[in-house]
């Protein structure tokens, strides 16, 4: 795969309406921290964004190195995803991104819309990812470390995957276009979501875990620095080593608002919640805080959504 040093970043993003302020955040983080003579490609998979979303998304975006590509995903080939409360079908767009980019793009950043970019996402971009589907970080519960952990792969014994084979987070990841697409590793994914329904409990990561095992690399932690790393009290409850743990303790180039506790919801207290505002403050979000009267809007959301009721993000 040649990609010569002058090729765009190419970052892709996903979101429905709810998540419109969050990738906007996520992807500021990215533009601040990158070079400003290098240019970058954002490519958001949209779901029913609104317009007034979408235009504050192009203006928090508007750099002069910076590309916005709106790209359509293909619902039918995900009819069979399993959804939740915390989980929409927009969760899922990620197995698709190889199919909806176009041709000319070889390889791609994926990030959830919940990171925060400290470091300057060329270094990431430049990583060598040889012959694997993609790069990432293991996850960081240590109950899901391996695909045999207690929250790995239920079936990974009937899938003939080895016990020690590691499981990997899916919020960011370095993905080898080409690769994907000429082995059709988006359907591969789909059938496997369509035909192990009753084994998956963590969404698409599961079945990428399960269908790419033994087939992606490892990146350095502080790409992913999950939530539960906070968690522990030391790095010998983790599967990391005591210099890992410092430094993404202490020295993260992604943050990852893993858990269910965002830093735009109530109840969130990860270390770091306050980056979400200091970037969210260079989008046309800017200001957005959790006010008094924002924090009972958000406790009414929270009591419809348990009916079965979604709004908005407010």
């Amino acid at each position: 795969m040649l990609v010569t040093e002058k090729s765009p970043i190419v970052i892709v993003g996903c979101a429905d309406d709810n998540y419109s302020m969050p990738l906007a955040t996520t992807m500021s983080s990215v533009i601040a921290n990158v070079s400003s003579q290098r240019q970058v490609v954002i490519c958001i998979i949209a779901d029913k964004i609104t317009q007034a979303n979408k235009n504050k998304i192009l203006k928090s975006l508007k750099k002069p190195n910076v590309i916005i590509e709106w790209l359509i995903p293909d619902y039918a080939k995900l009819t069979n995803a399993i959804i939740s409360r915390h989980i929409t079908i927009a969760s899922y767009y990620r197995i698709l991104i190889p199919e909806l980019l176009p041709e000319k793009y070889q390889k791609a950043i994926y990030l959830d819309s919940d990171v925060i970019v400290k470091a300057n996402i060329e270094k990431l971009w430049d990583t060598e990812i040889a012959d694997n589907y993609v790069l990432a970080v293991r996850d960081m519960d240590i109950d899901a470390t391996y695909v045999s952990s207690s929250k790995g792969l239920q079936n990974y014994q009937q899938l003939g995957i080895a016990p020690d084979c590691k499981y990997f987070n899916g919020g960011v990841l370095v993905i080898n276009v080409e690769k994907w697409r000429r082995d059709n590793l988006s359907q591969e994914i789909i059938n496997y979501i369509s035909n192990n329904q009753q084994y998956i409990r963590w969404h698409d990561q599961d079945a990428m875990n399960a269908v790419i095992a033994g087939k992606w690399s490892e990146l350095d932690p502080r790409w992913n620095s999950q939530a539960v790393i906070h968690s522990y009290s030391s790095w010998k409850e983790t599967s990391l080593t005591e210099e890992m743990y410092n430094n993404v303790i202490n020295d993260s180039y992604i943050v990852h608002f893993s858990s269910s506790a965002k830093p735009w919801k109530l109840g969130c207290k990860h270390p770091n919640r306050m980056l979400f505002f200091q970037y969210i403050d260079l989008t046309a979000w800017a200001g957005w805080r959790i006010t008094f009267i924002r924090k009972l809007w958000l406790k009414v959301k929270d009591m419809m959504k348990k009916k079965g009721i979604s709004f908005s993000q407010a």
